[in-house]
Formats: C-alpha cells, structure tokens, sequence
C-alpha cells in the first residue's frame, strides 16, 4: 500500500507513456508516421508480383544465363545451376521478400535488425549502380537493333563493304570466307566497333549514345509517378516476353540441327561437376537470375501489405524464373545446333561465348525466318528491351527508395530525384558507348558485381540467420502470415544456405587466383579498375561495422554487443502493427518461461521505460487485488 501513495505522480507519468505507446504517441513512432509519410504502395498484390517477375524475369534469364550455360558446358552448368537454386537462391529469395515485406523498410533501413550490418545495404546499392549503367547500355545495343530491324533485307543477314573486315564483300554476297556468322561480323565491326583492347579507345558511337539517351528517357518515364506507375508497367513487361520466346522457340524447333543443340543443353559433361568454378559460376547466376543480393526484392516487397501472401508469391517465381531460363536456353541452344549444322562445327565452338552471344545468336535466328523475318526481328528485341526496362527500373527505384528513406522529405520530389539520378547514370554508361565499351562492361559484370554479390549473400545469410536469430526469423514470420515455418526452409536458412555459399565462394576464388588465363584486351591496370570497382562496393560491409560500433555506448565489449543487437525501433513500420508485434512477443516469452515477469524481458520491447510501465502496473492491479 505504501508503494501506491508514495509513488502516485510517477505511476501517472508511467501509465501516461504506456498508453502513448499503444496508441502510437510516443516519439519514435512519430518518426515512423513520417518514415511511411508519402511512401507509395501496391494497388493490388497482382501488381507486386508481376513486378517481381518482370524483375526476376529478365535479362539475367535470357541475356546472362544462355552465355553462362554456354561457356560452362551447357548441360554440365545446369545441373548444378538447379541444385543451387534449389538450396541458396530460392530460400535467399524467399528471406529477402519476408524482410523487406515485414519491416516496410528499403535495403539499408531494413538492417536495423542488425545495425553492423547496415553496410551491406549500402553495398548493394553501390552495385546496383554498376548494373543499371551497364544494363541500360545493353538496353541501348537493343534499340540500335529494334530500329535496324525495319530494313529490308535485316542488315545483318548480308554482307556490307562498310563493316566487311578488308572492306570487300563476295560477289554472291552469300559466300562467308571469315567462317564467321555475318550477324557476328555485324555486331562486332558495325554495332561495337570493338577494339583491340581497354587501352584501344578512339571512338564513340554517336548512334548507341542517342539510344543510351532513349533507354534512360524511358526509364525515366516508367518510374516518374514512383511505385504506382511500376505496377500498371509490369502486366506488359511481365507477360509479353513469354509469348515472344515461346513464337521463337517454335521456330527455331523446325530448322535443322536444332534438337541436337537442345540434347547438347541438357547432356552433362559429369567430370565438370567436380570444378570448383563451375558451381560457383551457377550461384552468381543464380543471384542474376532471381535478382537476389541486389536489395531490389526488399525495396519491392517494402511497398506490400503487411500481412501480403508473400510465400505464395516467392514460390510462383521462382518456379517461373526456373521456366524461363530453361526456355530461354532452349531457344539459344536450339538455333547453336542449327548453326553447327550449317557450319558444321561442333556446337562449342560455333560462336565465342561471353555476353555478345545473344547478340549474334538471335539475329541469324531471326534472319533465317522466311515469314516476314523483320516482324519476327521488331518482336524480339522489342521483348528484349521490354525485359531490361524491367530490371532497370527496379534497380533505379531501388536506389532511389534507399535515398528516399533516408531523406524522407524526398519522398514528395519523385520525378526530380529521378530525373537527377537517371541523367547522372547516362554520363555514367557513356564509355559504354566507346569502342572499348565492351572492356568496360566486364570490369563492370565481373569485378562490381559477380564477386561482390556473391560476399553479400553470405553476408546477408549470417546477418539474418545466425546474428538476428533463425528462430526469431521464423517467429516474425509466422506473425505476419500466420503460418508456420516448415522444416524445408529452416534447414536451408540455418545450415545449407550459407555453408555451401561460404564453402563455393572460397573454392572458387582459390581457382580464380590460381588461374594462369587472362583476359584478351584487358591490360593490368585494367584489371586493377575492376578490383577498385569491387572495393568500392565491399569495403562498405566492414566500414559500416566499425563506424556502427565506434556510435555505441559503453565500453568495448558494450559496443560491440550493442551494434549486433536490433535496434530499439525494429519492427513493422506501422505503428499499430509495431505495438501488437511487440504484444505477440511478449505473449511467447509468457507461455515460454512460465512466469509474468518473462514479459518484460523481451529483446524487441519498445524500451525500457515501456518495460517499466508495465511492471508497475501489474504490480498496481496485485495491490488493488489485495
């Protein structure tokens, strides 16, 4: 009774930020309301997951997985390809929907889980500038291809004395002496203009800078009115690829050679898959393929509803990204086995692989259709473009939402801050645009991003799994989706996933550094470029830890433990869901420790004068009870 009357303004005080709390008054609540202030949601959960197919479904599956397939065996790539999906680029897919959906949070803001940990949100970003520079130059070969393919006959399809290695065509002008594709010879002398290496720079193509120009207007364009706009987008740029592949597919069926090229894409070469490097390149396909690693699905995802079926749709897309790829190296390798009965070649030697490849496959394909080939040709490279403005836009929304959420009052300037942004990327890709573009665009792919993304998975799969807890992971989401967890997802999350990324990545860095090949054209300085590029990037993982730490209080020990530990306000974005979050985990330390005084030491309590409050209020009712 003493404790009633000696403390009553303080139990009012208390009682007082209690009921702030639940009813959202406190003043970290206040900046949530103005974090989601302006902040921009789906119009229909279709919309979302259209976009994440348009995303996932892009040109990583029909620009980056044939290449990959073809300069690593084919059939030998692809068994591995499909077992990494299945054990770290699926459960990684999976993770990154839940946290970007749960938290309502863009890549770097959704660390606050793990403060440490924030720069790998800052990583991905860097990266993801890497990849929509040169995404949007690949955007921009495919313009210059679009609008070739309205003449008559398609200007790959013959010889021209203008781009004719010696400047002299056969007098048939069907007659090949170079025992190259003239779809090859065109898109290296008339489209690139490749030089003998990055120190070989001495022009720049004024037509692929005009597309360059067009590719960025038109992003520009598709992320003006924020993710609104993104969503009405994706019905076409998600469902019209398909109809343009599969058109190709049948097509190419019916040529000569081509069943023998589908048979060499599905044939293994089993000693293969005791290569190091091959399983390592499937899983960074396997990050392109599903976009994974890029903080593009947790920006996407952000914009959900809270309790959005989120598995259902993790589940639908990754199956149709697995299609999609399959489909789309059924419709390369289909028209490399009709070229190597034309050549007769061996089917791994009919064209050099790397990223051109699609590039000088498709237009013969496409030049040997006799039904009007140049409406097949406005088809498809109107598909290609449509699959890269996809990607992109997701990648530039993503930079832009990480901005945004960190200077909220940007929320209100869309259109501006992407017209900053997009104009900065273009003088970006302009060396792209040089004949040394092609260099350029490997330091980008292989140093910028392969490595790099590859680290953050890890890095993501450690922070999540084993730092924030496996357990807590899976209670947050039984939480949100009212469903529980299945045992698939919690072996793959707390073991699989990121001991076989950490056991690949080191294996196949080893071979990588052990490796006496160099790459044609790329001087050590060059090289040295591609290194700093992926420094760039990675260095922000351990800055941000040490910064993160040094911003603690206490002493060392204090610190360290404090920048590991969620943060006070980790959580749903809303306030109301934010408060019955902390409820609902209040009420499983209850039932699980057995005692009431287990509710007031939850981790994710909202802090401890909260804790306070409720302590001294049941301790009120037992004395009023009394």
């Amino acid at each position: 009774m003493s404790f009633k009357q000696n403390e009553p303004q303080q139990q009012q005080q208390q009682q007082q930020q209690l009921t702030n709390t639940i009813t959202g008054n406190t003043n970290e609540t206040q900046e949530t309301d103005h974090e989601i202030k302006g902040r921009g949601k789906w119009a229909k959960g279709l919309e979302f997951l259209l976009s994440c197919i348009s995303l996932s479904v892009g040109l990583g599956n029909v620009w980056r997985f044939p290449h990959a397939a073809y300069t690593n065996g084919g059939g030998a790539f692809l068994i591995p390809y499909l077992i990494i999906l299945f054990i770290i680029g699926r459960p990684l897919y999976y993770m990154e929907l839940v946290l970007g959906q749960f938290s309502g949070r863009g890549p770097i803001r959704v660390w606050k889980c793990v403060p440490a940990f924030k720069g790998i949100g800052v990583a991905q970003i860097v990266t993801t500038i890497y990849i929509t520079i040169f995404y949007n130059y690949l955007m921009a070969i495919t313009l210059y291809y679009l609008f070739s393919s309205f003449q008559n006959p398609l200007p790959w399809s013959v010889c021209d004395e203008q781009w004719i290695p010696g400047g002299h065509c056969p007098k048939d002008n069907q007659t090949n002496p170079f025992n190259r594709t003239w779809a090859d010879l065109y898109y290296e002398h008339n489209v690139l203009h490749k030089s003998s290496g990055l120190d070989d720079i001495n022009w720049i193509s004024w037509r692929i800078v005009l597309c360059l120009m067009g590719s960025w207007i038109l992003v520009w364009l598709s992320i003006v009115k924020g993710v609104s706009s993104l969503g009405k987008v994706s019905y076409f740029t998600a469902i019209f690829p398909y109809t343009v592949l599969i058109a190709l597919l049948g097509v190419a069926l019916s040529m000569d050679g081509a069943w023998d090229g589908i048979k060499w894409f599905f044939t293994p070469e089993w000693s293969k898959l005791l290569e190091p490097i091959v399983w390592y390149r499937a899983v960074e396909q396997s990050f392109f393929s599903l976009a994974v690693c890029f903080g593009s699905l947790i920006m996407y995802s952000s914009y959900n509803e809270f309790n959005n079926n989120v598995y259902r749709d993790a589940i639908i897309i990754a199956v149709l990204d697995t299609c999609t790829s399959l489909l789309a190296g059924c419709v390369i390798f289909s028209n490399l086995g009709h070229l190597a009965k034309v050549m007769d070649k061996d089917i791994k030697d009919v064209v050099e692989g790397g990223p051109g490849l699609t590039f000088v496959v498709y237009p013969h394909a496409l030049s040997t259709i006799k039904w009007v080939p140049q409406l097949w040709s406005v088809l498809f490279f109107l598909m290609f473009f449509t699959l890269g403005i996809g990607s992109s836009v997701a990648q530039v929304e993503t930079i832009l939402t990480a901005i945004k959420d960190e200077f909220t009052s940007l929320h209100q300037k869309k259109g501006l801050l992407a017209a900053i942004a997009c104009s900065l990327f273009f003088l970006c890709g302009l060396p792209l645009a040089t004949d040394a573009g092609t260099y350029v665009m490997q330091l980008l792919d292989n140093y910028g991003v392969g490595t790099a993304v590859f680290f953050y998975g890890i890095c993501q799969s450690v922070g999540i799994f084993w730092i924030y807890g496996l357990r807590r992971f899976c209670s947050d989401i039984k939480f949100m989706l009212s469903q529980r967890v299945s045992m698939f997802w919690k072996v793959t999350w707390g073991f699989a996933t990121p001991v076989a990324l950490i056991v690949i990545f080191i294996y196949g860095n080893v071979e990588i550094a052990n490796s006496s090949q160099n790459t044609v054209g790329m001087p050590a300085w060059g090289t040295g470029i591609g290194w700093a590029l992926a420094m760039v990037a990675m260095i922000q993982v351990p800055l941000w830890i040490i910064v993160t730490i040094i911003m603690q209080k206490g002493d060392i020990v204090q610190k360290i433990i404090g920048a590991f530990k969620a943060s006070p306000d980790w959580g749903p974005i809303s306030p109301k869901i934010f408060q019955k979050w902390v409820e609902y985990n209040n009420e499983k330390k209850r039932h699980s420790m057995g005692y009431i005084n287990s509710a007031f030491t939850s981790d994710n309590v909202i802090n401890s004068k909260s804790s306070s409050v409720q302590i001294i209020k049941v301790v009120r009712n037992t004395n009023n009870s009394v």
